[in-house]
């Protein structure tokens, strides 16, 4: 796999004594879930299709994950929006490119004759269309990575497909730490005002990390904090 080449060129590196593993710099903006990582790169590498569905509450990284999948596996991933998906455009765009990953974010989303376009590749490694006066074949050996918020909406048959991981709710010194890592990384911010603002979205009632993203955007100093947080959670829907 040579489009991974400058991913893994050096498999470990070592930073103020501590090895970093390659899934720590391929998930780097995640904080937590050590193995779930570990048994994604693995998934990724497998010789065969291994499909592999995340589940779990708003703002547990679940999509995330599919976005740094589809940053660091170049031109072999697509990542898809199911909200605003088809299963005419799934066809289509997998009909006209090669690719190994499709990442599907909310794939609940998906109306279940849309699901079945799923069902036949991951089953048979065969993408099949049919229509009143033709039908066209591909097969293609293709890896669904996908999220889900209600796994009911999903078909028995589809999950059945895949390897089902649930991703649990931070706890609040996790959400401490993720909010002192993914803020100092982003926006270059210091661990006070980092914490200041995860205690601050905490106490307000969420837990939800792209929160402490909105936050981080417009809070720059200690007085910013509250404010921010206030004025959110007064007039928005969330926080």
């Amino acid at each position: 796999m040579k489009v991974f080449g400058h991913i893994f060129r050096k498999l470990d590196q070592i930073v103020d004594g501590y090895i970093i593993s390659h899934e720590e710099r391929f998930f780097s903006s995640i904080y937590g879930y050590e193995d779930i990582k570990k048994l994604l790169m693995r998934c990724i590498f497998a010789k065969e299709p291994t499909h592999v569905l995340l589940i779990g509450p708003p703002g547990c990284c679940k999509t995330v994950f599919l976005l740094e999948m589809a940053r660091g596996l170049d031109n072999k991933a697509y990542f898809m929006d199911a909200t605003s998906a088809s299963g005419a455009g799934i066809i289509d765009y997998l009909f006209e490119n090669n690719i190994k990953y499709l990442l599907v974010d909310e794939i609940d989303k998906l109306q279940r004759k849309d699901q079945s376009v799923l069902l036949n590749l991951m089953e048979n490694n065969m993408l099949i269309e049919t229509k009143v006066c033709k039908t066209r074949k591909k097969e293609m050996k293709v890896s669904v990575f996908a999220t889900c918020n209600d796994i009911a909406k999903i078909s028995n048959a589809l999950k059945s497909r895949f390897i089902v991981l649930q991703l649990e709710e931070y706890t609040y010194d996790q959400f401490l730490g993720i909010a002192k890592h993914l803020l100092a990384k982003i926006y270059g911010m210091n661990e006070v005002l980092s914490m200041m603002i995860a205690d601050a979205i905490w106490n307000s009632g969420s837990k939800d990390v792209r929160d402490l993203l909105k936050v981080g955007k417009l809070a720059k100093t200690p007085d910013d904090v509250d404010w921010v947080v206030r004025t959110l959670q007064r007039y928005a829907t969330r926080i």
